[in-house]
């Protein structure tokens, strides 16, 4: 590791900006860092600052946004935070784990158990989305979900759930190359890769149809743009679960959700993030 200083960065956002913020991020090379409730952290070497700080200044487009800067020592950062990752509990029946803690929930015999090393793919179970979309299939997958499909997987964790909560099979998809190979690994550390087929591809690439399940934990302005492509891939009362949604966006994705034949059963929220379950009633 290399040794010194290094400049961190802290980022403050509000729930309209967080998906502007991320974007602009990742397509400006930023693809580690660390959130918090009303800010994101990046860390950068010294000789790295200025360029950064003027690419925000110059193109970042989504208002004022707060930056703190402060110069720390350099350390192994990715040990301390290995640290502070604790397991998941999900309505007191799935429990998802980094490895290192595959110990600590030896004794929780009857949970659901879901191993998930965090690292650059959404979906580790430690935000409010994925838990929203994971307690809403526990009380309305059913014992027998059928077919499912992880729309925008990340690590994979619902196609991982859903499987082990009884799915006969499959499909996830995901455009980000890290995404992908970290989903791998996750399909493989929770023995389920033989019965989840991975797409390197956005939905229109899933050649499948006829799910039983939709479950996509993306964001809502992809989920209302493709609601019209999940339908047709969904059969005649189909489950569809939603978050990645706004609380101010509960009024939006009502009515395109009912626009495309959709009947809402119940919309769960959390912090400032809703859950949705849906059924394809026409």
């Amino acid at each position: 590791m290399k040794k010194g200083k290094l400049i961190k960065i802290s980022i403050g956002y509000d729930g309209k900006s967080y998906e502007d913020l991320t974007a602009f991020l990742y397509t400006h090379g930023i693809t580690s860092f660390e959130e918090r409730d009303t800010a994101i952290d990046i860390y950068l070497q010294p000789e790295e600052k200025d360029k950064f700080l003027d690419d925000f200044m110059n193109n970042y487009g989504s208002g004022n946004a707060e930056l703190v800067l402060e110069e720390i020592e350099n350390r192994n950062w990715n040990e301390d935070w290995e640290k502070s990752i604790e397991p998941v509990f999900i309505a007191d029946k799935i429990i998802i784990y980094p490895s290192w803690k595959k110990d600590e929930i030896k004794k929780y015999k009857k949970s659901i158990k879901i191993q998930i090393d965090p690292k650059m793919a959404f979906g580790t179970g430690h935000n409010e989305t994925t838990c929203l979309v994971l307690e809403l299939m526990t009380k309305h997958l059913g014992k027998k979900p059928g077919y499912l499909l992880d729309y925008g997987c990340g690590t994979g964790v619902l196609a991982i759930a859903g499987i082990k909560m009884g799915a006969l099979k499959a499909a996830a998809n995901e455009t980000d190359e890290d995404s992908i190979d970290n989903a791998k690994e996750c399909f493989a550390a929770n023995r389920v890769s033989k019965k989840v087929k991975l797409y390197h591809a956005p939905l229109e690439g899933v050649k499948e149809k006829n799910f039983d399940v939709i479950c996509a934990n993306i964001i809502s302005s992809v989920i209302i743009g493709t609601l019209g492509l999940m339908k047709s891939k969904l059969k005649k009362n189909g489950k569809l679960f939603l978050s990645g949604i706004l609380n101010e966006e509960k009024r939006k994705i009502s009515s395109a959700l009912k626009k495309h034949g959709f009947e809402i059963e119940e919309i769960q929220s959390r912090a400032e993030w809703l859950g949705i379950y849906a059924r394809n009633t026409k």
